[in-house]
C-alpha cells in the first residue's frame, strides 16, 4: 500500500480535477478495489481524512481545500494559481505531463520566492535555463551576482559550464544598509522528483561557484537550502539536515509563497484530465 501522505495527495488532486465536492464515501469504494488483500479500506480512509485535516490546520489560508471529515472541496476562487496545487501536480502527474518549464523555471522561481520570504533579502534565480530578455548571456547573470555581492570583484570566467549553470538554482543576498561585508548569502537547489531528491542539495560545493567565476571570496556568512514539491517527513528532513542547510518542502514553500504564475495555472488546467486518472495505490 502507498503511504497515507501519497493517498491524501491523490485525493486532493482528484478533488480539484473533478470540481465541486469530492465525497469520501465514493473514495472508499474505489479504495477497496485499489488496496491489496488484508488492507482495511475503512481504516485507511480515516487516516487519509485525518491527514487532510492536519494539512488544513497547518497551512490555513495557503491550503486550497476544505474537509469536514466526509467530503473534500476546493475553497479558493483560483486554485490553479495556488502553489499548493502546483506542487501536487509536480508530485503526482505522470512525467510525460511535466515539462522542463515546470520542473526548472517555474518551480525554482516559486521555491526562490519562498526562501526569500523566509530569509529576507534580494533574490536572483541563477539556475539553467537562465536566459531571458534581461539576461541574454551568462556574463550578464554573473554581473548581477556581483551587483548583489560587490566584494566578489571582477569575473574570471564568463561562460556557463556546458551551457548550464554552476550547480545552484537560486541566490539570496541580505545586506546591511552600509552594503558592506559580511552579508548573509543563501544558495538553493531544487529537486522535483521523488526518486532523485536525495542526490540533490549539494551537487557542487558553493566554493565551485565563487572560485571559478569571481576574483575574490564573498567574505560573508553563507547557508544553503533544498526545495522539493512533496511533503517531507522527519526522516527525509534529517537526511538533508546540517548546520548550514535548510529544507523547504511543500508546506514550507506554500507558507512563504502561496501563489504561482499564470503559466503554472495554464499548465495545471491542461493537465486536469490526467489528474483524474492518478491512482490511489
Amino acid at each position: 500500500m502507498k503511504e497515507i501522505g501519497y493517498i491524501a495527495d491523490a485525493v486532493e488532486l482528484r478533488a480539484w480535477a473533478k470540481g465541486g465536492v469530492f465525497a469520501l464515501d465514493a473514495f472508499k469504494d474505489e479504495l477497496w478495489a485499489a488496496l491489496g488483500e488484508g488492507e482495511d479500506a475503512e481504516e485507511v480512509a480515516q487516516l487519509v481524512v485525518s491527514e487532510i485535516q492536519q494539512r488544513q490546520q497547518i497551512l490555513g489560508d495557503s491550503y486550497p481545500f476544505y474537509s469536514d471529515g466526509y467530503t473534500v472541496e476546493v475553497t479558493v476562487q483560483q486554485p490553479n494559481r495556488t502553489t499548493y496545487l502546483f506542487c501536487l501536480g509536480l508530485s503526482l502527474l505522470p512525467p510525460a505531463y511535466i515539462e522542463n518549464e515546470q520542473r526548472s523555471l517555474q518551480f525554482e522561481t516559486v521555491a526562490m520566492r519562498a526562501a526569500q520570504g523566509f530569509y529576507g533579502g534580494v533574490a536572483l534565480r541563477i539556475g539553467a535555463p537562465w536566459r531571458t530578455e534581461e539576461i541574454p548571456t551568462f556574463e550578464t547573470l554573473l554581473n548581477r551576482v556581483v551587483q548583489l555581492i560587490p566584494n566578489l570583484g571582477s569575473l574570471l570566467e564568463t561562460a556557463a559550464p556546458g551551457g548550464g549553470d554552476a550547480g545552484w538554482d537560486a541566490l539570496i543576498v541580505k545586506s546591511f544598509r552600509d552594503n558592506s561585508f559580511p552579508r548573509f548569502i543563501v544558495l538553493g537547489n531544487c529537486a522535483t522528483g521523488r526518486s532523485d531528491w536525495l542526490t540533490k542539495g549539494m551537487e557542487t560545493q558553493p566554493n565551485f561557484l565563487w572560485r571559478t567565476y569571481f576574483a575574490h571570496e564573498h567574505e560573508s556568512v553563507l547557508t544553503t537550502f533544498l526545495a522539493v514539491p512533496f511533503i517531507m517527513d522527519e526522516d527525509a528532513r534529517r537526511k538533508k539536515l546540517s548546520d548550514t542547510a535548510m529544507t523547504f518542502d511543500r508546506f514550507r514553500i506554500c507558507e512563504h509563497a502561496p501563489e504561482s504564475s499564470e503559466e503554472v495555472a495554464q499548465w495545471l488546467e491542461s493537465s486536469r484530465p490526467a489528474a483524474l486518472d492518478v491512482p490511489f495505490n
